[in-house]
């Protein structure tokens, strides 16, 4: 390892320029990197939601849409309100009465449709308009078409990454040794981001959540490396007057202590690659890579920046400020037959309370204490007019008497309060969509004259090759579904093949914008979209039980049937969580026990460091069943396999510590001093972990990534409590019970040995050498008797 370390710092400046090089390539990258909104897109492909989504991309368009309540208003004013607004250029539909549908309690309730797909300008522009109009009444607007989530995030981060430099900078202010050693930690953390953030790239596209919080928690997990390495130098720097020397014995000192801690993090985030839901991956993988970026750029740059500045690290030198925690670490030998007892009783019971945890699956469930305005007029509005709460299932094309039948059955539930299909999308006169009409009937619908109607009629049957209609005189029988001939006739009209006046051609315009809005969002190259609203909340249990028997009973009658929305969602996720949970736990915990299992050379101590971080797991989540919020199921996952990779490295650093010097001191005495010794490091990296997840959990508006922020930070605090209380006690009892637990090699036995046999020598040596001192002693005495 030494030679490695003196390769790498005698090759400081090639380090600079390749470094230099590859900040300038990931600054470059940074801008290219895709983010993906929507959590949906996560989700296994072999799920329906997944196929729908996917299939409704390519084939169908969706509006975006507005719904605004107007609170304490009159019906006449808010239909005075209607009037001035539905003809606002933009808005593709808008509807209102006065029935409970729109108007009730006082509120009056706008659901406006705008032209143009999500996000498109002319509905944002539309939607400005229409705030213009209702500027000054009592609004509650769940959604909206430029709700821009990600310039809301970016705000918030921003703000969390000034107040952590704040804190972070206090920290190491208080646990540093040097003043000027302060400038190179941000050097290295800046760099280190700026490599994570621009590999980025090649992952082709990042979830919104790894492309805001990644950039913190890298922070928070990886600074301890820089941390070591800068103790490592200052401890070799009081040996060794050379800064070059110090820093080749500090870094072939820090390499094995860093690699094995990040090993313990990197294995825990790995884990999540295996979760169903790709977001699990998609978090893992760029947290993962951060921390590699972490390690590297203190390995190979940061020993180069701080010989940089090992002079003004050497004249800025101050007395440490972390006090001893010797109390402390007596306090805990003293309760060192109660403290594990009580931590096993607490282990036990929020384990079980754990397993009782509300989980939800959807992001518009999960309980806040710093909820959205969109969030909280969401609540408003469903209070007062029920649940929006949106089903689709999708269908092969084709077979419209099938899709009137599914529709008219799923309509049929109580629970269903709307039914949108092309089956049932009215023209004109009762007409609709999927109607087959005779060239009569179509004649009338679009004010056509007979012979008109009954050419088109002719033409169409020709192109479909139906000659029996044409050879036989049967037209005046031949039935085409409106949505089949409605196309091919205002393309015919288009070209000129049929003459019409200016009124009639007015009308046919109107008819066929109906037509081609309706096919556009309910007609694809390849599938129907039927659209139902369920009145209940997306994860209620009535909603699962009637998804459930949707499930059996439609694809019963067609196999084919492909269902989607954010209900469904939710149920595709509940059925995978199960699994995922134990999977990852089990991963998770098997990744790190062997880790630790080599890198104490034991398969006991492991067994032990395990136990105490996942009894803090326990207690961090058994805490959400405590207070009764729910959770959303990605936390536990994300947070768990985080706070188990993380925070282990606080466990192997004490028991390290007493590992090195139960030797040369009591058991006692090395508890007293591995806490007084570990403290610094725990406190620095503990302190800045904990306080960067609160306040992304308190700061960040964003439901899921607040509740990854609060439990995390909560797991933190368990976690450095454990290590420090509980895990010293288990030392001090159970340290001679671990000893019999470790390893020993053939070459370790050997040496053994070999040793004993010296000792056997060297002790037979010594007596042979006392015993003949003693010998000559004792003849040179008797030799002066006999001459006296």
């Amino acid at each position: 390892m030494e030679k490695i370390a003196r390769f790498i710092v005698k090759n400081k400046l090639i380090f600079f320029v390749l470094f230099m090089a590859l900040i300038v390539y990931c600054i470059i990258c940074i801008p290219k990197v895709q983010v993906e909104n929507s959590i949906t897109e996560y989700l296994p492909e072999s799920t329906d939601t997944k196929k729908a989504i996917e299939i409704m991309k390519n084939e169908f368009v969706t509006h975006s849409t507005a719904k605004i309540m107007i609170k304490n208003i009159s019906y006449n004013k808010a239909e005075g309100l209607y009037n001035s607004v539905k003809d606002i250029e933009g808005i593709n539909s808008f509807n209102f009465e006065n029935s409970e549908k729109y108007y009730k309690n006082s509120c009056a309730l706008f659901n406006i449709t705008f032209d143009g797909d999500e996000n498109a300008a002319i509905a944002e522009a539309a939607f400005n308009e229409i705030m213009l109009k209702l500027e000054g009444y009592d609004l509650a607007i769940p959604t909206y078409p430029s709700l821009n989530l990600m310039g809301d995030l970016k705000k918030d981060m921003t703000i969390i990454l000034a107040l952590a430099a704040v804190v972070i900078l206090v920290v190491l202010l208080f646990t540093s040794k040097s003043f000027a050693e302060i400038a190179v930690f941000p050097i290295v953390f800046i760099v280190a981001a700026v490599l994570n953030m621009g590999t980025n790239y090649w992952l082709g596209k990042i979830s919104f959540i790894s492309n805001t919080v990644c950039i913190v928690l890298q922070l928070a997990l990886a600074i301890d490396y820089a941390i070591i390495l800068c103790h490592r130098y200052t401890e070799e720097k009081e040996k060794c007057e050379d800064a070059e020397k110090a820093m080749t014995l500090a870094l072939s000192k820090a390499i094995p202590e860093i690699a094995s801690s990040s090993l313990t993090t990197i294995s825990g985030l790995l884990a999540l690659i295996t979760m169903q839901l790709r977001l699990g991956a998609d978090l893992g993988i760029v947290l993962a890579k951060s921390i590699v970026c972490s390690m590297f750029t203190v390995f190979l740059l940061m020993p180069g920046i701080i010989l940089m500045f090992s002079k003004l690290i050497e004249k800025s030198r101050h007395r440490s400020f972390v006090p001893k925690i010797s109390l402390f670490s007596r306090a805990v030998i003293k309760v060192r037959y109660v403290l594990p007892v009580i931590f096993l009783i607490g282990m036990v019971v929020f384990g079980v309370l754990q397993t009782n945890i509300n989980y939800v699956y959807s992001t518009e469930s999960i309980d806040t204490n710093n909820p959205t305005n969109e969030q909280i007029a969401k609540k408003e509005v469903d209070k007062i007019f029920g649940y929006d709460n949106m089903f689709v299932i999708l269908l092969p094309k084709g077979d419209y008497a099938k899709e009137k039948e599914i529709l008219n059955f799923v309509g049929s539930y109580d629970m269903i309060d709307s039914a949108l299909g092309i089956a049932n999308i009215e023209v004109k006169d009762g007409i609709c969509l999927s109607d087959s009409l005779d060239y009569r009937a179509f004649a009338n619908l679009l004010d056509l004259s007979l012979d008109n109607a009954r050419y088109i009629y002719m033409v169409y049957a020709i192109n479909k090759e139906d000659y029996f209609v044409v050879t036989n005189d049967n037209i005046d029988d031949y039935k085409i579904p409106l949505i089949d001939i409605a196309d091919f006739a205002f393309d015919f009209i288009d070209k000129g093949y049929v003459k019409l006046d200016g009124e009639n051609k007015e009308k046919i315009d109107e008819i066929k914008e109906t037509f081609e809005d309706g096919k556009s969002q309910l007609i694809g190259d390849n599938y129907t979209r039927l659209v139902f609203n369920i009145n209940g909340s997306v994860e209620s249990e009535e909603t699962f039980n009637l998804i459930e028997e949707l499930l059996l009973n439609v694809k019963q009658k067609y196999p084919e049937a492909i269902f989607a929305g954010e209900a469904m969602s939710a149920f595709d996720l509940a059925n995978s969580f199960e699994t995922d949970n134990i999977k990852i736990t089990l991963l998770t915990i098997v990744f790190i026990y062997v880790i630790l299992m080599f890198t104490f050379k034991s398969w006991g101590i492991p067994i032990a460091l395990v136990a105490v971080i996942q009894g803090a797991i326990f207690f961090n989540f058994g805490y959400v069943t405590v207070t009764g919020s729910n959770l959303f199921f990605f936390v536990y996952l994300i947070v768990s396999a985080i706070q188990m990779g993380a925070t282990i490295d606080y466990a192997i650093l004490i028991t390290n510590r007493f590992n090195s010097l139960k030797s040369s001191m009591n058991k006692k005495d090395a508890v007293i001093e591995a806490l007084n010794q570990a403290f610094p490091t725990i406190l620095t990296s503990g302190t800045i972990m904990t306080v960067a997840a609160f306040l992304i959990g308190f700061i960040v508006k964003e439901p899921l990534i607040a509740s990854i922020g609060i439990c995390l930070g909560r797991g933190t605090l368990i976690s450095i409590f454990s290590v420090m209380a509980v895990l010293p006690a288990l030392l001090y009892m159970f340290g001679d019970l671990l000893d019999k637990t470790c390893f020993k090699s053939k070459f370790k036995l050997a040496k053994i040995n070999i040793l004993k046999k010296e000792k056997i020598v060297n002790e037979i040596e010594t007596t042979l050498i006392t015993t003949t001192s003693k010998n000559i002693e004792k003849g040179e005495k008797d030799d002066e008797r006999k001459e006296q």
